[in-house]
């Protein structure tokens, strides 16, 4: 992959599992909140590249793909690309499936526009790509269960979500192509207000993941705390029984708006008043 100099990766969710609700437990399970370990800057008002707004870059990111947007990588997003035409994994369930539609549904509401189309399920399986870059050789926007995680991407068992994606060589603010890996193997992705953990693996709720990814697919950057509280571009994720982070706060409607502008007034209505508090029961 070393001749791939545009290919930024997020290793979402990357840490050890690090920080207990004070030993509260739902439902006979641990909550507990992962932070996620990047290069973003941490002050407000500081405005990261390209390159320093990834866990790591395959090469240098030339000057040309820097931005001047704040919590942004990419300040064009998919603009060659609209709609963004994806695939599902086989492994992944319906219920799974349609989860992952409704954090697609949240980000069109924030601008009032068509971002995804679905093109059904891929017959390929996480486990068939050798290499964290592997499934951005083909044409398909996937996304892909990993059963075989730490063997398909080298990422670590704590990791629990890794989007990848290709700048246009010919514009470095423009995304052509990318792909989320979610692992399978040490977790269970699905409906945290309706399902369980099950032994070693922890439940998570795949809308609340799925929105952070997809932030990070569509062109935002990690947002830290300190600059906005309730952002899902936030680097870290409540997971277990119960915990949801499902709505987008005031920061992310502008800061997508930025990247794609509003289409349908009417469509983005509903989250112009974004309520900022957390979701987490």
């Amino acid at each position: 992959m070393s001749q791939r100099n545009l290919v930024i990766t997020y290793l979402g969710f990357m840490s050890v599992v690090s920080t207990s609700l004070g030993g509260y437990v739902a439902c006979g399970a641990q909550k507990y909140r992962v932070p996620i370990h990047g290069n973003e800057p941490d002050a407000a008002g500081q405005r990261p590249t390209t390159a320093s707004g990834g866990q790591a870059a395959t090469e240098p990111t030339s000057a040309g793909a820097a931005q001047s947007l704040f919590g942004v990588h990419s300040s064009r997003g998919w603009a060659k690309k609209l709609p963004v035409h994806f695939r599902t994994s086989k492994e992944m369930s319906e219920p799974v499936a349609v989860l992952l539609k409704k954090a697609m549904t949240t980000w069109e509401s924030a601008v009032g526009k068509s971002l995804f189309v679905y093109d059904g399920s891929d017959e390929k399986q996480g486990s068939n790509f050798r290499e964290l870059y592997s499934p951005l050789d083909d044409a398909i926007n996937g996304h892909y269960f990993d059963f075989a995680w730490t063997k398909a991407t080298g990422k670590a068992a704590t990791v629990l979500a890794t989007t990848i994606w290709e700048n246009d060589p010919k514009d470095a603010t423009s995304i052509v192509k990318a792909d989320i890996r979610y692992n399978n193997e040490f977790y269970l992705f699905g409906d945290t207000l309706k399902e369980f953990s099950q032994g070693q693996r922890t439940i998570v709720d795949m809308q609340s993941l799925a929105l952070h990814e997809l932030g990070h697919l569509l062109g935002l950057m990690h947002i830290s705390e300190t600059v906005d509280r309730y952002s899902v571009m936030n680097p870290s994720l409540f997971i277990g029984e119960g915990m949801i982070t499902r709505r987008l706060s005031a920061g992310d409607i502008e800061r997508i708006r930025t990247v794609y502008g509003v289409g349908d007034a009417t469509l983005a209505e509903k989250l112009e008043k974004a309520d900022d508090f957390p979701q987490t029961n």
